[in-house]
């Protein structure tokens, strides 16, 4: 099957990613438009403060990143209302984590300054970072050097009660409760996907000996969770069946 034959069909009303050959995820949510960068797009939100989306191809053409760079983060002035500066960072103890990592940026100088806008950061766990974030990171690179082309796609997910969601930043930056990370690849001809979702908070003992794959997460309720629809089109029968009968599970 064509890669570019997979369609995500935008509710929001917005222009196609950059790079032709795939779409963008629908949602239906106030407030948010897109911010589109030379590497990757992100989803907006302006009720939370940052992006409930971020998209991005990886392919084995992308170098290495290298290695020790300082973090000179900068202020995107395309956020509309509040606007993350780097002033904001200046005291806090939260760990800054950006959606599109850098790490995929390889060396394009380019890609790698846009990774350090403010409208590509979330703040996450320190630990949680370190003993679970970054590892996807690494696999996700793996699983392009396999497969030759990942797409990739990473957000928040913030607890359904609204007056649970703590806000930093003069109460203008929502912290997610979970963040989740999506590749979609090509395997041997079929589509094929890796989904995780990942506790914003101190990892518990048995978590600390976790592997990635116990962050594994059923897709589908992934769109449940964040009213976001990965897969509004479907890209093959497979997907379509395996949504229906997860549906059919929620009903009965």
């Amino acid at each position: 099957m064509n890669i570019k034959k997979i369609i995500f069909v935008l509710l929001i009303t917005a222009p196609l990613f950059a790079q032709k050959n795939i779409a963008l995820p629908a949602a239906s949510l106030p407030d948010t438009y897109l911010i589109e960068n030379p590497a990757y797009t992100v989803a907006f939100s302006g009720n939370y403060g940052i992006p409930i989306w971020e998209m991005h191809t990886l392919s084995t053409k992308v170098a290495p990143a290298t290695a020790n760079d300082k973090e000179i983060w900068k202020t995107d002035n395309r956020v509309k209302g509040y606007r993350l500066t780097p002033k904001d960072f200046e005291d806090t103890k939260l760990e800054l984590v950006q959606l599109f990592p850098k790490e995929h940026a390889g060396d394009n100088q380019e890609f790698r300054e846009s990774s350090l806008l403010t409208s590509n950061l979330v703040f996450m766990n320190k630990l949680t970072k370190e003993m679970v974030w970054d590892k996807i990171t690494n696999s996700f690179q793996i699983i392009a050097s396999r497969m030759k082309t990942a797409y990739l796609y990473a957000g928040p997910i913030f607890d359904k009660n609204q007056m649970k969601i703590k806000y930093v930043m003069n109460n203008k930056v929502a912290v997610p409760t979970y963040f989740f990370r999506i590749a979609l690849y090509f395997d041997e001809g079929k589509p094929a996907y890796k989904c995780y979702r990942i506790p914003n908070r101190v990892p518990t003992d048995y978590e600390r000996s976790c592997n990635i794959d116990e962050y594994e997460y059923n897709i589908y309720q992934l769109e449940a969770d964040t009213g976001i629809d990965f897969f509004e089109r479907e890209i093959d029968a497979s997907f379509r069946q395996d949504k229906l009968k997860f549906l059919e599970k929620q009903v009965h």
